[in-house]
């Protein structure tokens, strides 16, 4: 995944962008967050309908904010997408996805040919001594990413991922927390979403049907005042929840059956798994606070129940003077930056498969022209090599022709003296040395010797 991404969530009331960037320490600086009101009927339920309308809200956007980066991942908010988690055989990657599409129907009884799937491998375990792995799959409308990837490609942008919120809420809190059993209880609006994790890994998850709005619906009709009056005064600390259900406060009362849902889901853990008992319980309330709530939850569910206000490892845009950003309104867009799901549609890998395959052509193209070349500038380095070194040559040689005169005359006396040496060897005979013998003879016997017959032979 590229390091810089714009992350974008549309829901039906909001759209909102964040320019993210992440490295490999785990860190993220968001640049730039941002929430626009969603165009009237171009978005229900997660599926973008009217894409030229979406596509033009999203650019002037990211034109007005400065936003640049044309990488993006596509958090899709919506009812339709299901999620189970399963178990299956201990299998590596390529057939761990054959056999999750294999067994779909199993995970889900719909017509599996119009949904995507996707999965996240949450740990492997050992049954029985049989090595198994936990996954979590999860099932989105073919038409609904299709859509994503045509508003995409309108708008000029490259998909990294297409995501969800249930898995980009579970890398974020993932994110927050320690490896000891874990619960965060994240409070919207209209629900609240409830995980547990040991390991820091994914141990349950349930959506329960009450929000902050029950607290304002309340305070509303205690108080007769407006809806925004009412999400105004539940920050207020004179107008705090009381520390526990049994004080009687009609307010404090209206969160009975969210707390009670979470004690069912708190108790059905630690039934499975007494060997681990829950240790810390966080909560993350999405926009404005609820004064007191953490004291109420932790009375209530016998255990210390911390806020997570601050949230770690995630640097917030700067400020410029203006008022901070609240990070906790965009937790899937951060959170589908560390590890998201990727729904890919067919069409999609169909063009894929289809521009590698090009690719592929060119490679082959490419390389076959290389080896060509190869073919023929060998040859030719060797012919200009050899005309060089004969130029050389030829040049040494034009520098030593004044050699050739010297070895000319030479030649000529050694010719001369050959014959020379031939006719003198020709005239020699040993009678030419009588005369010499005969004086010496004279000179040198003794006076009364005498020699009356010399025979001479050549």
């Amino acid at each position: 995944m590229a390091s810089r991404v714009l992350t974008i969530t549309i829901g039906n009331d909001n759209i909102k962008l964040c320019d993210v960037s992440y490295s490999a320490q785990k860190s993220i600086q968001v640049l730039a967050a941002v929430s626009v009101p969603t165009p009237a009927s171009a978005c229900e339920d997660g599926m973008v309908i009217d894409i030229p309308l979406m596509a033009k809200t999203i650019r002037e956007t990211c034109d007005a904010n400065g936003i640049t980066t044309k990488n993006v991942i596509f958090c899709i908010q919506s009812a339709r997408i299901a999620s189970k988690e399963v178990t299956t055989p201990e299998l590596k990657e390529a057939k761990l996805k054959q056999f999750i599409t294999t067994n779909a129907t199993e995970y889900f009884p719909v017509n599996i040919d119009d949904y995507v799937l996707a999965h996240t491998v949450l740990e492997p375990i050992e049954e029985e001594g049989i090595k198994k792995t936990r996954v979590m799959v999860a099932a989105a409308p073919v038409d609904m990413v299709e859509n994503y990837y045509a508003l995409a490609e309108m708008l000029g942008f490259h998909v990294e991922a297409v995501d969800y919120t249930g898995n980009a809420t579970l890398q974020f809190i993932r994110f927050q927390i320690d490896a000891k059993p874990s619960i965060v209880i994240q409070l919207s609006e209209d629900s609240t979403l409830v995980t547990i994790l040991n390991r820091n890994v994914l141990q349950l998850m349930r959506t329960v049907p009450y929000g902050k709005s029950t607290i304002a619906n309340a305070l509303m009709e205690k108080r007769e005042i407006s809806y925004d009056e009412a999400m105004i005064a539940m920050t207020d600390t004179h107008n705090a929840l009381k520390s526990s259900f049994g004080e009687g406060d009609y307010v404090t009362d209206s969160l009975r059956y969210l707390v009670n849902n979470i004690s069912r889901v708190m108790d059905y853990y630690t039934s499975k798994n007494p060997q681990a008992p829950i240790e810390n319980a966080y909560i993350l309330i999405e926009g404005s606070k609820v004064y007191g709530i953490e004291k109420l939850f932790s009375y209530e569910l016998n255990i210390k129940v911390e806020s997570l206000d601050a949230i770690r490892q995630v640097a917030p845009p700067p400020t410029d003077g203006r008022e901070p950003v609240d990070m906790t309104l965009y937790i899937p867009n951060v959170g589908c930056t560390i590890h998201p799901v990727n729904f890919t549609p067919r069409s999609a890998l169909e063009k894929a498969k289809s521009a590698n395959s090009g690719k592929y052509f060119r490679l082959v193209l490419l390389v076959s022209i290389f080896i060509g070349v190869l073919l023929v500038v060998f040859p030719l380095v060797s012919f200009i090599n050899k005309k060089w070194e004969k130029s050389e040559l030829e040049k040494q040689i034009a520098d030593k022709e004044y050699i050739r005169a010297t070895a000319d005359e030479y030649y000529v006396a050694k010719d001369k003296y050959s014959d020379a040496a031939k006719f003198d060897i020709q005239a020699y005979s040993n009678d030419d040395y009588l005369m010499n013998f005969i004086e010496y003879l004279e000179k040198e016997m003794p006076s009364d010797i005498s020699i009356t017959n010399m025979s001479v032979a050549n």
